[in-house]
């Protein structure tokens, strides 16, 4: 049973995350990536949460602190699009 699957650019997200974070505070990178995590498997539990005005560019969103995880429902669970921080080019992001 399939509840989350990381898309290639997620997995980078995750580690990009995780490395620039570890600069300041190895600990709290683990947490936030935990957490992150969590989310991502509690959304394959309920893929079909996210309310239509939650919703960017056809994908869906989930706020995780500064942090948006963008993920398109499937019948196993869901498909994580990005994991982006909310003060980036979230649309130009999305787009390459």
């Amino acid at each position: 049973m399939i509840l989350y699957r990381l898309s290639p650019k997620a997995r980078l997200d995750l580690l990009k995350i995780r490395d620039y974070i570890s600069l300041d505070d190895p600990a709290a990178a683990e947490r936030l990536i935990r957490n992150i995590k969590e989310k991502c498997q509690f959304l394959g539990k309920h893929p079909r949460l996210t309310a239509p005005q939650r919703q960017y560019m056809n994908l869906s969103k989930h706020k995780v602190g500064n942090y948006l995880i963008f993920y398109r429902p499937h019948k196993t669970g869901v498909e994580i699009i990005r994991i982006l921080h909310m003060a980036r080019d979230i649309e130009s992001a999305l787009l390459h």
